[in-house]
């Protein structure tokens, strides 16, 4: 038993550390990703690049890139990366560079959602690095990925024109994504009604 005194001082000094670092780990992976498997969204207060209604062109020689030009915005937003991660930067050429972010702002404005059918075209930018127009600091340029994949997607931009679905390269997301993100973003800021309207639907 006196040597079972003195084994136990030394089990729980050489397993405490071990159960601490096990629990830093579990705690980062939750903060990381969703028990869905779903990006964790986060609510980050800085410069960012705003492209929920951009227009996009495909990058030449690369079908799976686009190039955007997007809104350069301050203020709330929300990303699936961490903040300090995302933070806006100028180089010594003074070249400055954003991230895009989801954002309410242009359905605050007023522009419609526009609902476009599966397997069109469209551009994923959450998270996307975006270079700052050195001429017109109100816009920048991202580089986005293209979707092909099926499923109904939507855009703030279009103006409610849905032919352009199959021909403008829009910067979109899923109906999923911009319901989270905008119930994510509504609870943070303590909006109570969803400012996105949706474009009337054709009979």
């Amino acid at each position: 038993m006196r040597c079972l005194k003195s084994i136990k001082p030394a089990i729980v000094s050489c397993i405490l550390p071990i159960l601490a670092v096990l629990a830093v780990t579990f705690a980062y992976a939750q903060t990381t990703t969703s028990t869905a498997g779903s990006p964790t969204m986060y609510l980050c207060r800085h410069q960012f690049a705003l492209c929920t209604s951009a227009i996009c062109v495909p990058m030449p020689g690369d079908p799976t890139k686009a190039i955007c030009s997007c809104d350069v915005e301050d203020g709330p937003s929300m990303s699936s990366q961490p903040c300090d991660s995302l933070n806006s930067t100028t180089d010594a050429n003074g070249i400055r560079t954003v991230y895009s972010a989801y954002s309410l702002l242009q359905a605050q404005a007023g522009l419609k959602g526009m609902k476009c059918p599966s397997g069109t075209p469209w551009t994923w930018c959450l998270n996307k690095v975006c270079t700052v127009d050195h001429s017109n600091p109100a816009k920048a340029v991202c580089t986005c990925d293209v979707v092909r994949t099926p499923g109904e997607w939507m855009t703030l931009g279009g103006n409610c024109d849905t032919s352009t679905c199959a021909t403008g390269y829009w910067s979109g997301a899923t109906i999923p994504d911009v319901d989270s993100g905008s119930v994510f973003l509504m609870k943070g800021l303590g909006i109570a009604k969803s400012p996105l309207q949706w474009c009337p639907v054709a009979p």
